[in-house]
């Protein structure tokens, strides 16, 4: 393994009362460490060929750290298998100088009273944690630390060497035993994870490698009481990988201090949309001048002074007083176990949405740039009955029929999720239809008043399908319902060994086949107009019907093209009509203009909600059609209920 490149910044924490060693102090090489994203999977050939060492591999987002010759960095940078190369950075967190903070959380008002966070799966990705201290009772963890440059760097494993790590577990979780202090969730899960060393120095990727070990072992929330200057976009994509899985992500927003208020200092990770960046405040509920101000503050809770554990080796005291956004974001992380926990059927969106809605508002009316939605409280509603009711009935072919039997007084629709993804938004009809295989489909029916969620009477519920059994599809791809409504209709067909092929490309032929079932045409094979689509072929009754009716033309050569894949512009063509579609709301796609074939259908159908694009704003109308994709167009299109 190569010598770790100490040239580019590292994680540091910085406590006004202890030295810091810096990257200046480091001997310099001829290596630079690299955190790189690939447009698909790693490419491992790639990297042996530049003759670099693996450090961190993220498989979850098909990312590496490496460290590598600097002579070969471009060379890296131009190779068209890597999406984004970028040096390892660093990241620091700040904390100075006593327990108050329960009282500025509401805790007293907490209901119900018995709330401990119990089961809560928290990662303090940090400096570790002291294991052996009486006043926490730490689940697990691990050492992420490089080993191939201090090859002793975990020989204590995840024990906290530095102590920072150990305030924060101590704020989140320090038991309710009759010594010492309580935390805000005492019997929360709290997973220590080493990534920065008995100096509070680590680096991007060590960072990087504790949020991946969060993915993979399946942890509810990651406190992140550190701070980096600049954007990483591995972290980033990492962090919104975390994020999609369900975790919950809260970050101090750092402490870069302000004079005016007008500051925009919110440092990384906190700045990412899918982090929950924290300010901190003081006993007064007042931001403490330390703390990083700006547009991304989204909550704020106490920083100033704080008692919390501290490992025995280090003060031989067990505890120590600290100041800093380190010590707010902890509280939030706190809160959100406690919401969790009452909360169980909640996704992360949906706690962090609870989280804005019972926050103080202070400073400015409504958001603003100090103290971001408001001061982070505990949630006071009492769990009634709920008033949303629903009745499910299940078929033999994969149909879900969703009956909303009652609701609150003063809501008047609804929106449902479908594994936490919104598929029907302000819907107002009683009865509703979805579509799955075999295995469970987990629901969530959230209540509106007056435009906003009732999540505290959202009903949730699973629905476990015994048919049919569809071994090629799994009912969480955001595909499966619109795929599984064309199959349950009859209109897309499985193959022989009952599976459906999502990704295989679709031809001409199988795209009419579909449309033309899809719109009630009869299959009966028979002559054709086009010279090469005999009466044989198993699409010439629905390709001559759709020529009949004016949905399709061919070539100028008089053929079809039966084999050939269908194209996303020639689908919209298809589409728009096959179903009259007649409203253009003047969506535009920078990618289509009056140049592009097609162009007034692809804006019709993406008018009609068949299609958003994508999320850089194209539509690529010369990209193939896979089935999956298809069904997603086709069944938005012969079901409105499913757009």
């Amino acid at each position: 393994m190569k010598k770790n490149v100490w040239s580019n910044f590292l994680f540091f924490l910085l406590l006004f009362l202890l030295p810091v060693t810096t990257f200046a102090e480091q001997e310099s090489t001829g290596f630079s460490r690299e955190n790189i994203m690939f447009e698909n999977e790693i490419d491992y050939d790639l990297l042996h060929e530049l003759d670099s060492s693996i450090i961190y591999e993220y498989k979850s987002i098909n990312a590496v750290t490496i460290d590598l010759s600097k002579e070969k960095v471009n060379q890296l940078k131009n190779s068209p298998s890597v999406k984004s190369v970028y040096e390892d950075q660093a990241v620091q967190v700040s904390s100075q100088k006593t327990p108050w903070s329960h009282k500025n959380l509401n805790l007293v008002s907490i209901s119900p009273s018995k709330l401990t966070g119990n089961g809560i799966r928290i990662a303090i990705i940090d400096s570790g944690v002291d294991t052996t201290h009486p006043d926490l009772n730490i689940t697990g963890g691990v050492c992420v630390l490089d080993i191939s440059v201090k090859p002793d760097a975990c020989k204590n494993s995840y024990q906290d060497e530095f102590g920072h790590g150990t305030h924060v577990a101590g704020i989140i979780g320090a038991q309710d035993n009759q010594i010492g202090y309580v935390g805000i969730a005492p019997k929360a899960k709290i997973y220590g994870v080493k990534a920065l060393d008995e100096k509070g120095i680590g680096n991007t990727s060590s960072i990087l490698a504790g949020i991946e070990w969060s993915i993979q072992h399946n942890i509810d929330i990651i406190n992140l009481s550190l701070t980096t200057p600049e954007e990483d976009p591995t972290m980033k994509a990492l962090l919104d990988k975390a994020y999609e899985k369900g975790i919950l992500i809260v970050a101090a927003a750092g402490n870069e201090g302000h004079k005016t208020g007008k500051e925009q200092n919110v440092l990384y990770p906190a700045k990412f949309s899918s982090v929950i960046a924290v300010s901190a405040t003081n006993k007064n509920n007042r931001i403490i001048p330390s703390s990083s101000v700006g547009k991304e503050v989204e909550l704020s809770a106490p920083g100033d002074a704080i008692v919390s554990t501290y490992p025995l080796s280090i003060n031989g005291t067990g505890y120590e007083t600290l100041t800093g956004t380190s010590m707010a974001a902890p509280h939030v992380t706190g809160l959100a176990a406690l919401y969790m926990e009452k909360y169980p059927k909640y996704t992360n969106k949906q706690i962090r949405q609870k989280l804005q809605d019972n926050a103080k508002d202070l400073g400015a009316i409504g958001r603003d740039s100090l103290y971001g939605i408001g001061l982070a409280q505990v949630d006071q509603s009492s769990l009634n009955e709920l008033a949303t009711k629903v009745i499910t009935n299940q078929s033999v072919n994969g149909r879900v029929t969703i009956t909303i039997t009652s609701l609150p007084a003063d809501a008047k629709s609804y929106n449902l999720y479908r594994f936490g993804s919104l598929i029907l938004e302000n819907e107002t009809s009683d009865t509703i239809e979805d579509y799955g295989k075999q295995g469970k489909i987990d629901y969530q029916l959230v209540p509106i008043t007056e435009g906003v969620e009732r999540l505290d009477q959202a009903a949730t519920f699973t629905v476990d399908l015994q048919t049919p059994v569809i071994p090629d599809l799994n009912n969480e791809v955001w595909y499966t319902r619109n795929l599984m409504y064309l199959h349950e209709n009859k209109i897309m067909q499985g193959y022989s060994n009952g599976q459906v092929k999502p990704t295989q490309l679709v031809t001409r032929a199988e795209a009419i086949s579909m449309l033309g079932r899809a719109l009630g045409h009869s299959g009966a094979k028979k002559a054709t107009v086009f010279k090469d689509v005999s009466a044989q072929n198993f699409a010439s009754g629905y390709i001559q019907q759709a020529y009949d009716k004016g949905i399709l033309q061919g070539f100028p050569d008089g053929t079809f093209r039966p084999d050939q894949q269908v194209t996303r512009a020639e689908m919209a063509i298809l589409l728009s009509k096959a179903y009259k579609l007649s409203t253009d709301s003047g969506l535009t796609f920078k990618d289509v203009s009056s140049n592009v074939t097609g162009y007034q259908a692809i804006n019709l159908v993406a008018s009609a909600g068949i299609t958003r694009g994508y999320e850089d704003g194209t539509f690529r109308p010369y990209a193939k059609m896979s089935r999956s994709n298809y069904a997603v167009f086709l069944s938005k299109a012969n079901n409105p209920h499913l757009k």
